[in-house]
């Protein structure tokens, strides 16, 4: 069964979607039955008793990083300057990113995936969720659920629930009672225009603008760049809705030197995207990429999976990039002097209340917990009956999964910390919960999208 979905092009016009083949609402009864397989097997992973660990005031991760820059190398810190995360990996046992995949997840209680996996999906469909990991294994189910499974212990490792409920301000609070100077780093670097989100591209997918000659390689530890990245990475998410599943990223290389350099950033980043945000890169667009880049791209393209790889576009100028992107969408650190900006490039003055770690206790919270349990009950018995070709139906699923939506939607403001973009008014929640899409772009008004699923 294939489902049409409207959307609002960048022009303004309606454009009619049929989602493509492997996606929600369009499988083979041999891709739904892989889909029912993958839950089945996940549920049971829920169940797992894992061992409970309390780490000591002592404990921090083990992985020491390096002083470096943006996009490229950077200088080796001296052997007395290497500093250890002090909030990634804090709270984790250690050997779950050391010890194989196999013997880690099995010291992770069930509950603990159960909350992640949940918080991973967050607004989105949860079926589409599993099927991103079903198309980057190519239908394996064996090699997808071993992807999802590693992409929940990694999710436990980083902390991602955490950094979604601190929210902007939290966050900055935690990591400076751990490390004095440290919350300060990392709210200096959200709001130094190194990454602004916007757009949309032509399709109407969200775009990141990342302007690297922003980067100053001395101005922050490792920890806070990968930091910042998984904020503005998980961020991002709460404005896809189906049926476009994928945002895009767009390095601006304007003004680049090779003191902006950072291979091992673009490892973490590339990682990122292949292992554990599988089928979210639309595209990646370099733009204005100087020639001493050569050297640099020649030692990233092994680092590239081939699909990653058939994403990337270079652009020489405004002319090239507005087959991908309209300039009225475009940040004025692209577009250069222009009458109007993106809402990510105002500046507010609003400084975010601090989110907190523990549970919230609000009705629409436990509304969204009951919403979950339907689902998964509702999901249990779909997974175990038998798929019969030729009498594929998605539309119970979907109706399910709408329901999951709103209510997520509706308990959102409990669940995940306010940030800079919820003060600009890029992901507004208003107060019916409608979710709200606003990039301040001239060629598209803001857009519901509460019931894209």
């Amino acid at each position: 069964m294939s489902t049409d979905t409207a959307v609002k092009t960048p022009n303004n016009t309606t454009q009619s979607l049929t989602g493509a083949s492997g996606h929600v609402g369009n499988l083979t009864a041999k891709q739904t039955a892989e889909l029912k397989d993958i839950w089945i097997r996940l549920f049971k992973l829920f169940e797992q008793p894992g061992t409970e660990y309390k780490p000591t005031k002592s404990e921090t991760s083990s992985e020491s990083s390096k002083k470096s820059g943006f996009f490229g190398f950077g200088k080796e810190k001296k052997k007395e300057d290497i500093n250890t995360d002090v909030f990634l990996g804090a709270t984790t046992d250690p050997a779950l990113l050391t010890l194989p995949l196999e013997k880690a997840i099995t010291l992770i209680p069930g509950s603990t995936l159960r909350k992640t996996f949940w918080n991973a999906v967050a607004t989105d469909n949860p079926d589409a969720v599993l099927l991103r990991f079903l198309r980057a294994r190519k239908w394996n189910v064996d090699a997808a659920y071993k992807m999802l499974i590693n992409t929940l212990r990694w999710r436990v490792a980083m902390r991602l629930d955490d950094i979604i409920a601190l929210g902007e301000t939290g966050l900055r609070d935690e990591l400076e009672n751990l490390k004095p100077g440290l919350g300060k780093s990392f709210v200096g670097q959200v709001h130094s225009g190194k990454a602004t989100l916007g757009g949309p591209d032509k399709l109407g997918r969200g775009v990141c603008f990342i302007n690297v000659r922003l980067h100053n390689k001395e101005a922050q530890s490792n920890e806070i760049l990968r930091l910042m990245t998984l904020f503005v990475m998980e961020a991002s998410r709460t404005v896809v809705a189906q049926p476009l599943e994928a945002n895009c990223i767009l390095f601006n290389m304007d003004g680049f030197t090779l003191s902006n350099m950072d291979y091992d950033f673009v490892k973490f980043l590339v990682t990122c995207f292949e292992a554990y945000y599988p089928e979210t890169l639309g595209m990646c667009i370099i733009h204005k990429a100087p020639w001493v880049f050569s050297t640099v791209w020649n030692l990233i393209t092994p680092l590239l999976d081939p699909v990653v790889a058939s994403k990337i576009h270079f652009t020489k100028n405004l002319e090239e990039l507005s087959e991908y992107i309209s300039i009225a969408n475009l940040p004025s650190t692209v577009a250069g002097e222009k009458d109007d900006v993106l809402k990510d490039e105002l500046d507010t003055g609003v400084i975010s209340p601090p989110g907190t770690l523990k549970e919230p206790d609000s009705p629409a919270f436990q509304n969204y917990k009951d919403t979950i349990k339907i689902y998964e009950q509702q999901t249990i018995e779909w997974a175990k009956a038998p798929v019969v070709e030729g009498e594929i139906d998605y539309s119970s699923r979907h109706e399910l999964a709408k329901k999951y939506r709103i209510d997520r939607i509706k308990a959102e403001n409990n669940i995940r910390g306010r940030t800079c973009y919820h003060e600009k008014g890029l992901a507004l929640i208003t107060p019916d919960n409608r979710l709200i899409v606003d990039f301040g772009s001239e060629e598209l008004p803001p857009r519901d999208i509460t019931e894209c699923v």
